[in-house]
């Protein structure tokens, strides 16, 4: 409205001076009119400014004429979205084809049941992250401890052989912590109450072999009793090993003449002596956070390659369409095929290094999510453990909502908060339907596998089958999104879009009247020179 202003000033200004040219002066109006008139209309002219010399314009406002241009230009809208969700289609299809289904699918090659950071839920469910921890008894009896000292493997010196004749009396004879009996020594065996699995299983894992000396030395958990029950009992938890039964059906508490309430009060020291030993609280959050942190940095080059990679694919395939289409339309650029393929391969070339901002915003967006993403797959695993395809579930539903926080925390100047909700859901949407679509791979995949001339080429049907299906199902949940308009939005961006095209319309018909205005005065002015000038 400003720009519209200035113009008239401008005008108006123009008109005052041309009032005051020399020329001008002295010539009445009725001489200047009579000028004109014997001139006659330059019809030429007048086609060219695009002016009608009909008078009997309606100035009545038509309500059908309104309803009607309102109409076409609400078409027109809708028409420019429809086309341009059509080529977010068509990207999205080449980026879920190269990206989650595709890099994605080889990087998942990678992932472990329970995550990358072993925790005590998930080794209590024989789940560990890595070799090294992995339960080996010989870390805790062959190895010293604080002292020095180490159960096995030391002959007499053994920590288990000088606990045993600490429990000797004259006779050679010990009480058989299990049963109460007095039996001799030299049939009985020292017995870790807590088990050496069990405790490695409930935090020993992160410990070093020192530590974990130290527990399987500590007399507190050792308890001497006869071989054969030493041997039966094995890793098993000693009240559910009460209840056992052998071949014949006898329970092994009956089989070996336990004494229940002895053998409970053993099992109360185990565990207690065992608490004492594990990793507090808080060396156990170091010992995840240390873990997460390190296996985090693996994770999020893994993703953060995933979506650099993919990006330049998708740049690269455009590319190549778009050279494609050219030889199509306008033939060969070279002299010959070679020559023309080289030109065009250095365009794209050229082409995809312009495109390294982008790269470089893929790479840090994919770092962050693999990074946080390995956070939040260790603390779930902390509670259930999760299987492999819900790790790459949880890298790609993270992937989204880290750009729909973007969004949110750091948006383009020209969107309002509504906008920004808007285009959030939207992301965190198609964030679930790529999450749905690597929960149906599995079940694609086998049902290619199971035609039997499609099994060497299976991996890639299944990215090109998934990636499609779920790149078209995210633009129709867009577009059902849109649809729907919750909040209003893409009836606000309607009327925004026929406000600017009615204001481009006005625009461009003042423009015209200011052309058709400055030709009328500049033949006023060289019609002036022709009339005699007064004194």
């Amino acid at each position: 409205m400003s720009g519209r202003i200035d113009r008239f000033k401008k005008r108006k200004e123009l008109i005052k001076k041309n009032q005051s040219l020399p020329f001008v002066r002295g010539v009445t109006d009725q001489e200047l009119v009579d000028k004109l008139l014997r001139q006659g209309i330059d019809s030429d002219r007048v086609t060219t400014l695009g002016y009608s010399t009909d008078l009997n314009v309606s100035v009545e406002v038509n309500a059908e004429g309104v309803e009607t241009l309102l109409s076409e230009l609400r078409a027109s809208f809708h028409k420019e979205r429809l086309e341009q969700l059509i080529d977010e289609t068509k990207r999205g299809v080449t980026l879920s084809i190269a990206g989650p289904f595709g890099l994605g699918k080889i990087i998942s090659a990678y992932d472990k049941e329970g995550g990358n950071v072993t925790t005590i839920n998930n080794a209590n469910n024989g789940f560990y992250a890595k070799k090294e921890d992995l339960y080996r008894r010989e870390d805790y009896t062959h190895s010293k401890n604080s002292e020095g000292k180490q159960f096995a493997n030391a002959g007499k010196n053994s920590s288990g052989a000088i606990y045993t004749r600490s429990q000797m009396d004259e006779n050679h004879m010990v009480q058989d912590a299990y049963t109460g009996k007095m039996t001799k020594a030299d049939t009985t065996s020292p017995d870790h109450i807590e088990s050496l699995s069990q405790h490695h299983k409930n935090g020993g894992f992160m410990q070093k072999s020192e530590q974990k000396s130290d527990f399987a030395t500590d007399e507190d958990n050792l308890a001497l009793t006869d071989r054969s029950i030493n041997q039966s009992m094995r890793d098993f938890d000693k009240e559910e090993w009460m209840s056992k039964k052998s071949k014949s059906g006898v329970e092994n508490k009956d089989r070996f003449d336990i004494d229940e309430q002895k053998l409970k009060n053993e099992i109360q020291q185990g565990k207690e002596t065992s608490a004492r030993h594990l990793p507090s609280d808080t060396d156990k959050v170091k010992h995840y956070l240390k873990n997460s942190t390190t296996t985090g940095i693996s994770e999020g080059a893994k993703m953060g390659a995933q979506q650099a990679f993919g990006y330049l694919l998708v740049e690269f395939f455009s590319s190549a369409i778009v050279e494609i289409k050219d030889v199509y339309n306008n033939g060969l650029e070279g002299e010959s095929l070679y020559k023309d393929i080289k030109v065009r391969l250095i365009r794209i070339g050229q082409n995809i290094a312009d495109k390294w901002k982008g790269v470089v915003e893929g790479f840090s967006a994919g770092f962050i999510s693999g990074f946080i993403s390995n956070l939040i797959t260790t603390l779930i695993n902390m509670f259930v453990t999760t299987a492999k395809r819900f790790v790459r579930m949880i890298r790609e539903g993270v992937f989204s909502l880290l750009k729909a926080l973007k969004l949110i925390l750091f948006p383009p100047a020209d969107m309002s908060f509504t906008e920004i909700t808007h285009e959030a859901m939207k992301l965190i949407a198609a964030g679930g339907v790529v999450i749905a679509g690597v929960a149906l791979e599995d079940v694609i995949e086998k049902l290619i596998m199971s035609v039997t001339f499609l099994v060497p080429f299976a991996p890639v049907v299944t990215a090109v089958i998934v990636g499609s299906l779920t790149a078209i199902t995210m633009s129709l949940v867009t577009y059902l999104i849109d649809k729907m308009d919750i909040l209003d939005i893409i009836k606000a961006q309607e009327t925004k879009f026929i406000l600017e095209h009615l204001d481009k319309d006005i625009e461009d018909k003042l423009n015209r009247c200011e052309r058709i205005s400055e030709e009328v005065d500049g033949f006023l002015i060289q019609s002036s020179y022709l009339l005699p000038q007064s004194c």
